[in-house]
């Protein structure tokens, strides 16, 4: 008898997990679905906080972007520049210059 007890407890145990999991799926669906407004008359006569709440992340009027405008640019050596001989006044371990 323990043992049918056990089989029977376990079988019960197993229903309530299944059923628990299959409504808590159906109920992330619903809530998505809801959210989405795939049918914007559902909301027309009534504001619920679902609907809400993903309406206020969304910008209702969006920026006015500009065409990007391109100008040439100019090629300069910058290498050159920073490292020509008439700067250079010392060497490594060289003492430093003063005046």
């Amino acid at each position: 008898m323990h043992h049918l007890w056990q089989a029977i407890t376990y079988q019960l145990h197993r229903t309530v997990v299944l059923f628990s999991v299959t409504l808590l799926i159906a109920w992330n669906f619903a809530t998505i679905t809801h959210q989405l407004d795939l049918t914007p008359e559902h909301h027309s006569h009534h504001h619920c906080q679902l609907f809400s709440g993903a309406q206020h992340g969304l910008v209702k009027h969006q920026p006015e972007t500009f065409a990007p405008t391109y100008q040439r640019a100019t090629h300069s050596d910058v290498i050159e520049r920073q490292f020509s001989i008439s700067d250079v006044r010392y060497t490594a371990r060289a003492p430093p210059i003063f005046a």
